[in-house]
Formats: structure tokens, C-alpha cells, sequence
């Protein structure tokens, strides 16, 4: 009986443990919400709000591996603090009675990004969608589009507003789409599509037209990036631009890449990786990313020099279960970008800078 209520007790402790508020990020350990059950949102992005954050991110579905189609859509938490998020559903599902024909039948709806577009004042949130296998004959993945949907509010209701290819770039179609991306918006609030352009794996980038719902036109090779450079995430410290990558081997994670440049096409001066010490929860270092791969580069609101580097540790056969790695990003005395490992840290860090 005693061990019976030993049990017990240590169940109910770690419930109880699991539902209590968090003051600091734990890179790379499993991260519950505010119900404890784990935040479900990869491939993502944050964005902030007035007073509040917004997590969007791919909803994977238990049991399903990284073959099979196995994302119910976009989800998103929100947070005051950055620490305890609160699940506020799907913003985008495939298996809703309404679904367009293109979602309800994607076999990847991943790496959603979001931004508060400032001339039109709508949400747009753009996403890969690889088609099922029957389009073309080929597989799912074969074809690489972009899916697109906005909305007048952050928790939408968002409406899908189709797909694209990517534009033309140095005269020639993107005839297979484009992969990993991001959105980048500028000092002027110009809009632009980030992209690895399949097959040959080169990034690309195209303005997207006035109302951020498609390409505006030509895109422009991103000079001096290393090819087959993927998972990028962009961000702006002064006049300078910093873009993070991965090399391209699939579900194997790599060395990080760092690039910077004066303006989006380039020409790009690769860095040095800027990745340091040990996740202790894999045993990987550098040489892997920690296990991760970049997904987003957040700057924080109100701070100077304050950037999160955001990466998934993906899990191939297990996605619902895959972990998150977020580590502030500071500057050497060369201005080169440097992500150290931290076991737990919070947002004093920046403070103490």
C-alpha cells in the first residue's frame, strides 16, 4: 500500500509540476503548455503583438512519421512572456469540412511563416505545400509550392488564397517550385520571399507583390551563398543583414551556416559557424547544430541587439515528439554572430549585455 501512494504521489507531483507557470527557456527539452501537454507547433515562427506572443507552427500528428502526411495544419500558442504558451487551436486545418481541395490533400504543410503585413493591416501566413503524388505522377515532394492564406486578426479567421510556384529567376520558370523558405520584410515594408529554388538548390529571392499574396515578379539569385544552403532565417542588425542555414542532408542534422550582406541579394561573405558548446540532452555540439535545424531568427521588441535563434530538432520517425532549441544570439568584437549552448536562461540575459 505505502508504494502504491509513493507512485502516486510522484504522479501527481509531476502533474502538478508540468501545469505550473516557467520562468526560463530550457533549450531542448520537451515544453508543455499551459494544459501540460506538449506545444505541438514546428517549422515555426513568433511574432509579437501589442502585448502579446504568437507562436505558429505546423501541428503534427501523433504516430505518423516524416513519410506519411502527417500534419493536421498550422497551429498557434500565445504568451504574455515568452515562457508559458497557451493553445489556441488550428488556423489552418486539412481536415476541416471546408478545406480547399489544396490543403485538404497536402502531403507536407510545413515551416508556416506569418507577418503582420503593414500596408494592407492583414496577417498573411505562408507555408510549404507539396502536393499528393498523383499531381505529376511525381511524389509528394517533388513539387514545392507555396501556400498563402491572411486574416484580419492573429487568430484569424485566416482564408487560404492559393499557391505558387515562385517566380522566374535569371529568365528561366522555377519549374519544380521552391523548398525551405523565408519572409523577409524591410525597413521599407517591402515584402520578399526567401527561397531554395529546386532542383539545382540555389537561394533566391523575389519581392512579393502589394498585397504580400504573391510574387511581384523576377527573382534574383542571393550572391556569395553557399549552395544547397536551406532552412533559412533572416534578420537586420543596423544596416547589416544575417542570414542562418543548414547544408541540405535531409533528416541528418549539419554544421550551421552564417552568412551577412549589405543588402538581400548580396553579395554574401559566409562566417564562421556560429554555433558553440554541447546540448548535454544528445551529447551534439557544433558539428550537428545541437541536433537542430534553423527555423527563425526572433527580435526581441524594445531590446537592442536582442535576437532568439530558434531550431527544431527533428525526429524523422517521431515529429510530434520533436524538441525545441531556442538560444539568444550575441556579437563578437568582429560582428560576427555567435549561439551559445545554454542549459536553462531567460530574457535578463539581454540586460546583462
Amino acid at each position: 500500500m505505502n508504494r502504491f501512494l509513493s507512485c502516486i504521489i510522484v504522479i501527481a507531483s509531476s502533474i502538478l509540476c508540468i501545469a505550473q507557470p516557467v520562468s526560463k527557456i530550457s533549450p531542448g527539452k520537451p515544453w508543455h503548455d499551459s494544459k501540460g501537454e506538449l506545444i505541438n507547433a514546428h517549422g515555426f515562427c513568433v511574432i509579437q503583438h501589442e502585448d502579446t506572443y504568437y507562436w505558429y507552427g505546423a501541428q503534427k500528428i501523433p504516430g505518423k512519421t516524416e513519410n506519411d502526411k502527417n500534419e493536421a495544419g498550422v497551429s498557434c500558442y500565445t504568451s504574455k512572456d515568452l515562457y508559458n504558451w497557451e493553445n489556441k487551436g488550428l488556423m489552418i486545418s486539412v481536415f476541416a469540412a471546408d478545406a480547399p481541395p489544396e490543403l485538404a490533400k497536402a502531403f507536407i504543410l510545413d515551416r508556416p511563416k506569418v507577418i503582420h503585413h503593414q500596408r494592407t493591416g492583414k496577417w498573411i501566413m505562408y507555408f510549404k505545400l507539396y502536393p499528393p503524388k498523383e499531381e505529376g505522377g511525381k511524389s509528394g515532394k517533388d513539387y514545392a509550392y507555396v501556400g498563402v492564406a491572411s486574416a484580419p486578426a492573429p487568430l484569424g479567421p485566416f482564408t487560404y488564397h492559393g499557391r505558387f510556384l515562385g517566380g522566374k529567376c535569371n529568365g528561366v520558370d522555377s519549374k519544380f517550385g521552391t523548398g525551405d523558405f523565408a519572409i523577409f520584410v524591410d525597413q521599407a515594408s517591402d515584402v520578399f520571399h526567401v527561397c531554395v529554388r529546386k532542383p539545382d538548390k540555389k537561394l533566391i529571392a523575389g519581392k512579393m507583390s502589394a498585397d504580400g499574396l504573391r510574387p511581384a515578379g523576377d527573382y534574383l539569385e542571393m550572391q556569395g551563398i553557399t549552395q544547397h544552403t536551406e532552412a533559412p532565417a533572416l534578420f537586420q542588425r543596423g544596416k547589416q543583414l544575417y542570414l542562418l542555414g543548414s547544408a541540405s542532408t535531409g533528416w541528418k542534422a549539419n554544421p550551421a551556416r552564417m552568412f551577412v550582406a549589405d543588402q538581400l541579394t548580396g553579395p554574401w561573405q559566409a562566417l564562421p559557424n556560429p554555433c558553440q558548446g554541447i546540448n548535454p540532452h544528445n551529447k551534439l555540439g557544433p558539428d550537428k547544430t545541437f541536433g537542430g535545424q534553423s527555423t527563425y531568427i526572433f527580435p526581441l521588441p524594445g531590446k537592442k541587439d536582442a535576437w532568439i535563434a530558434m531550431f527544431d530538432i527533428n525526429s524523422e520517425n517521431n515529429p510530434y515528439h520533436s524538441p525545441y532549441i531556442w538560444l539568444p544570439v550575441t556579437f563578437d568584437h568582429q560582428n560576427r554572430a555567435i549561439i551559445q549552448w545554454q542549459d536553462q536562461w531567460d530574457l535578463s540575459i539581454f540586460q546583462r549585455k
